[in-house]
């Protein structure tokens, strides 16, 4: 009896010091009871320790969700580890609360981003509908343009699925009789997942890609991975990502700021016939240029958030960029971007368009911000701004396991540097 209550003794000890988060993540799971990045047994011993009173309540330690802690949440913490749960409950990228049901066998996203995540976790078999321009961004502007890449995603079936919708999923009733067990939005608006959640009765999980701020397609990747029982592939994916930053980084961050070219990203190009198309519509923050070695001049324009600004040509004149990058919207040389900025009458002193630095840049959006387009951009980039530094980076041989990492084919951004003819000319040229 005396070694019995000496082994309990010490059993609370090192229970009482498991620590209560792994890290700055939280995966956003009911059932993560100590909020770290994961679900483990770490998570069945703290929700016990809850329950003894010897820890505080936690959100997530409710992993049945019925405002109750006690033993059926240890229980469904297990069945969740063993993968053998029959729902779970997560808060979404859009700070919802959504129920999904498991096993997951049928998929629709009506974007891109998300499907492009289901993709490069292995389960692109899953996919039933997305939307027309998902498709066309997942294979940059469709089968004539991108045969290879239409012919090799989703084993080549991806241009047969049914469209849910033109951009967002718009067609509710053709969207329930696909039988989807959830649907992955692109998180624009929870306010419209929420409705269509509501009018179809199917759970509606928002994501983001984070194309511009990988941290945040690191947690979509997370959130998707634990729904989708794909962590696995989740940090492979995570791994390569992080493999191409460092590559660029460990270089980057050794060259002194006074070294770095001053950069003005005109992210839309400056054909006024398309989206967003001005000399004068720039972002604040975009995390491939600032990992290659450029000082972005609109760092600190706009709202405390980071997005699309417009600013004025006068404020242009006096950040003086060093650079000007600007991403072509469409394919070709149909409309000459770089050639405008350098004969723009109101751009003459700007030392960027004065020393003829104004260059194409990947266009980083597409119907979201994809990150394998926009790891892609920032080795590109790195090369652009550095090119002694980087002398030996082979930027094609990169972006082909880019893409390959996120949608499983090789050889596709060779095939997107063809169909947009400045970049197939510039690696052509290295």
């Amino acid at each position: 009896m005396k070694i019995d209550t000496i082994l309990v003794g010490m059993t609370m000890m090192l229970l009482l010091a498991l620590p209560a988060a792994a890290s700055d993540y939280t995966l956003g799971i009911f059932g993560n009871a100590n909020e770290d990045d994961t679900i483990n047994m770490q998570d069945v011993t703290y929700t016990e320790l809850i329950i003894l009173e010897y820890r505080d309540q936690t959100e997530l330690a409710d992993a049945k969700y019925d405002d109750k802690i006690n033993m059926q949440d240890v229980t469904q913490i297990e069945l969740i580890i063993l993968g053998k749960e029959k729902e779970m409950t997560l808060i979404d990228q859009a700070d919802r609360i959504v129920t999904v049901p498991r096993p997951i066998e049928r998929i629709i996203t009506g974007l891109p981003d998300p499907a492009r995540l289901v993709i490069a976790f292995g389960e692109g078999d899953k996919l039933v509908g997305l939307s027309t321009y998902g498709k066309f961004c997942l294979c940059y502007k469709g089968p004539e343009v991108a045969p290879m890449c239409a012919a090799g995603v989703c084993g080549g079936r991806l241009f047969e699925l049914p469209d849910v919708g033109e951009y967002y999923i718009t067609n509710l009733e053709l969207t329930v009789a696909l039988k989807p067990d959830v649907i992955f939005s692109a998180g624009f608006s929870g306010e419209v997942d929420d409705v269509v959640q509501e009018k179809t009765g199917i759970p509606v999980v928002s994501i983001k890609s984070g194309g511009h701020k990988f941290e945040e397609m690191y947690e979509a990747a997370e959130l998707m991975g634990a729904v989708l029982k794909r962590e696995d592939e989740v940090q492979e994916l995570i791994s390569l990502v992080e493999e191409k930053i460092d590559k660029v980084r460990d270089v980057t961050s050794e060259i002194p700021d006074d070294e770095k070219p001053t950069v003005y990203f005109a992210a839309r190009g400056v054909d006024p016939d398309t989206y967003g198309g001005s000399i004068t519509r720039t972002t604040n923050f975009y995390e491939p240029l600032n990992i290659a070695g450029g000082i972005n001049v609109a760092t600190d324009c706009g709202a405390a958030s980071y997005g699309e600004v417009d600013v004025s040509k006068e404020q242009i004149l006096l950040w003086n960029p060093d650079i000007i990058i600007v991403s072509p919207h469409g394919l070709g040389k149909s409309f000459d971007d770089v050639g405008v900025i350098l004969s723009d009458p109101d751009l003459q002193t700007v030392d960027a368009v004065k020393n003829h630095r104004v260059y194409f840049s990947v266009y980083p959006y597409c119907c979201g911000t994809p990150p394998d387009r926009n790891l892609a951009n920032m080795m590109y980039l790195a090369k652009l701004f550095h090119p002694e530094e980087f002398a030996d980076l082979d930027v094609e041989e990169e972006g082909n396991e880019i893409y390959e990492g996120f949608l499983r084919v090789d050889g596709l951004f060779s095939e997107y540097a063809d169909t947009t003819v400045w970049l197939r000319e510039w690696l052509d040229a290295q």
